[in-house]
């Protein structure tokens, strides 16, 4: 059998591999959350025209500093290994340096994704509990970017934050792009500008159709334009590391060509998402608290990881996706997605066709 054959029944076979590994481990009473990611606040600076939190100012009473700090103790109790902490604007938060300082106490790694702009106020504090991970957005090229996501300078302060994050010594300092209708021929640019930056990954979005997106049209590609982005990163991974999010969902042909690993979506079987009030999703793209398992509040996280999560590890299927050839290794595939329908892209790169052309 030659590497292409095997590659090819890998990422054909690797979300059913990986969904039974996990239910395994469940089964045996060994089953924890890998990657946790906690949203500090709905409170942010930006007012970006896109964004899946609505954020803003903060409509629910978050956690506090008490509150926090017991959960983090929770979490390296169960092993957690890596905290993503987002928002909002996580740095908005007066007390996040010390939450930050007691998550490096428990030994726990913690990511940051922050839109930048705060970051040059808090170099001291980053220097002395430096993150794994850095994760920031830009939209578009300097002034787009600043429209897109509501606050002039904007561009210039995550350049010069990825830059500062270099310095220290950051590893993982990744760019994310939501791709809109208005911004995706400037994507070749945004490539020769990124390629020079301090970023070590760029992950392109599509839109996802929750909080602002969700109920705005113009802010969808089409058919025709998400082939053009997919055939794009497909090109510029030859020369940069760059990749189409996990939300995009199973693609097929294309699937080793614009991601380095096989898609699996893993809410509630490897991760899971903590809201600002305590609410615990299987991953943090529904902000809606009617589909939490539980509130920390209430009940502990490890109750909650352990009880919960039954619509992840006991999966329905619809007779669309039970009678698709494509079932094992797309699973329904992104959850977040399948909530506003947009979880598949079968017909677009389902064609011989355009797959050889990619």
């Amino acid at each position: 059998m030659t590497c292409p054959q095997l590659k090819k029944l890998y990422f054909k076979h690797y979300a059913s591999y990986k969904f039974h590994h996990y239910m395994l481990k469940n089964r045996l009473h060994m089953l924890y959350p890998v990657n946790v990611q906690w949203l500090a606040t709905f409170n942010c600076n930006f007012s970006c025209i896109h964004c899946e939190a609505s954020a803003g100012t903060t409509k629910v009473r978050e956690l506090t500093t008490e509150e926090v700090i017991k959960l983090v103790d929770e979490l390296a109790a169960m092993r957690v290994k890596h905290l993503l902490i987002s928002g909002g604007e996580p740095l908005l938060r007066h007390d996040i340096f010390d939450i930050i300082r007691h998550i490096r106490e428990t030994g726990m790694q913690y990511g940051i994704a922050t839109n930048g702009y705060l970051v040059s106020r808090y170099h001291d504090d980053f220097r002395k509990y430096p993150p794994e991970l850095y994760f920031t957005s830009i939209d578009g090229l300097s002034e787009a970017n600043d429209r897109i996501r509501g606050m002039p300078g904007a561009f210039r302060n995550c350049m010069a934050a990825l830059e500062f994050f270099r310095s220290i010594d950051v590893p993982l300092r990744i760019v994310n792009t939501v791709a809109l209708p208005a911004t995706i021929e400037t994507l070749p640019e945004m490539k020769n500008v990124l390629q020079q930056s301090a970023a070590t990954l760029w992950s392109i979005a599509l839109p996802i159709p929750v909080g602002r997106a969700k109920e705005n049209d113009a802010m969808s590609l089409n058919n025709n334009q998400i082939r053009i982005l997919l055939s794009f990163i497909a090109a510029a991974r030859r020369e940069m590391n760059v990749e189409i999010t996990e939300d995009a969902g199973y693609l097929g042909c294309l699937a080793d060509r614009v991601r380095p690993m096989p898609f699996f979506c893993g809410a509630g079987l490897k991760s899971c998402a903590i809201m600002p009030d305590g609410e615990v999703l299987g991953c943090q793209i529904a902000y809606d608290s009617s589909f939490s398992e539980g509130n920390i509040r209430t009940t502990p996280f490890r109750e909650i990881w352990e009880e919960g999560f039954s619509r992840f590890r006991n999966p329905s299927f619809d007779a669309s996706c039970r009678e698709c050839p494509y079932v094992r290794p797309c699973r329904n595939g992104c959850w977040g997605m399948r909530l506003g329908n947009k979880h598949c892209l079968r017909e677009i790169w389902d064609d011989p066709e355009y797959c050889k052309k990619v």
